[in-house]
């Protein structure tokens, strides 16, 4: 997991992007197969955000859950 980056995590910001990550419906797809429920999980994972406390990893299977973490190390943060 990585380093909580702090300054940048406010309790509403977390929020949003916790709401965002139930986002997996066909409308809600990005670029290819990724849906914007997994780029929000992406971006909790890399501010140091606990897989097991986001609303929308708890509820994927292993393999929506390999994508999120194959997005995470896709993008250029």
């Amino acid at each position: 997991m990585a380093e909580k980056k702090e300054g940048i995590r406010t309790e509403e910001i977390f929020k949003k992007l916790n709401g965002l990550s139930l986002k997996r419906e066909h409308q809600d797809k990005l670029l290819g197969h990724y849906k914007l429920g997994d780029l929000a999980i992406a971006t909790m994972i890399k501010l140091g955000e606990n897989e097991d406390e986001i609303s929308g990893f708890t509820i994927l299977d292993e393999f929506e859950k390999k994508m999120c973490f194959r997005l995470f190390e896709e993008v250029d943060w």
